[in-house]
């Protein structure tokens, strides 16, 4: 496993561990907890503990009071509970992750406002421009799989640029753990015959490494929209992009193809902080 020094405060990133638990932030909301089903269906998969935390707001009186409920609700038996009696939910959350490598934040971001500017400042900033682990997240027009079919694809998004390799090497990691095919696509439009290439490279080298693997050149002059039409698609999967840690978190989700796609994907994504 490789260390690379952070920049700008940011951790370093740590090569991909196992998946040896899931972490749900709850607050109470329906938007928090939709990140539970695809949290659950990495759990029961793995046979991995998932822990529901919720941080008690003293300055909203905010918080998950039947956080306990929920967990009785759930048809899962590696369940833990945790609540917080004070502190931010940002720094919680990170904290914990930082006490347990192989810990994964299954979140939601909220809907109560503009995407953008809910996304800068928050709790969801904060913790995708802290945490070292990928972050699966769900979006406001995240659907959820009522069949209950474990994940069996994930998309993974590529641009030609030096993060690709970062990307493949977690989606390859995530693929071997939970049986994924993995379909790799180039969401940078137009693609050229050297993109096209280097992506068809990459998924004979998965295959050779016991991995399903396909590459698919999408169409369209909206790279962000031929995503999303793509993820529509693919109702058994989930999405890998990868963030621009060293420009901050605001210039990656605020006017940007990522923003539009956790903006409106209907399936889960995980956001791989690159060094």
């Amino acid at each position: 496993m490789r260390l690379r020094l952070g920049r700008q405060g940011h951790p370093p990133w740590v090569g991909p561990s196992a998946i040896e638990r899931l972490l749900v932030p709850l607050d109470g909301s329906r938007e928090a907890a939709s990140a539970l089903e695809p949290a659950l269906r990495i759990a029961r998969t793995l046979q991995v503990p998932m822990e529901l935390l919720t941080v008690y707001d003293q300055v909203n009186g905010r918080w998950c009071q039947n956080i306990d409920d929920i967990a009785a609700d759930l048809p899962y038996e590696h369940l833990g509970v945790s609540v917080v009696g004070s502190g931010w939910a940002g720094d919680v959350i990170v904290n914990t992750v930082a006490e347990e490598p192989g810990t994964v934040v299954c979140m939601s971001t909220h809907n109560r406002d503009r995407f953008s500017r809910l996304v800068a400042g928050s709790v969801t900033e904060h913790v995708l421009h802290r945490v070292s682990e990928p972050v699966l997240m769900v979006g406001p027009c995240y659907r959820p799989d009522e069949t209950g079919v474990l994940f069996e694809r994930a998309v993974v998004c590529q641009d030609g640029g030096p993060r690709d390799a970062v990307s493949l090497v977690v989606a390859e990691n995530w693929a071997h753990q939970l049986k994924l095919e993995l379909e790799l696509v180039h969401a940078c439009l137009p693609p050229t015959a050297r993109s096209e290439a280097s992506l068809s490279a990459a998924a004979k080298r998965l295959e050779e490494r016991g991995l399903a693997a396909r590459d698919v050149v999408v169409d369209g002059e909206d790279p962000a929209q031929s995503l999303i039409e793509l993820f529509e698609q693919r109702p058994g999967a989930m999405a890998v992009l990868t963030s621009r840690a060293r420009v901050g978190l605001p210039k990656f989700v605020l006017g940007s193809v990522s923003s539009k796609v956790l903006e409106y994907s209907p399936i889960p994504l995980l956001i791989i902080r690159a060094p």
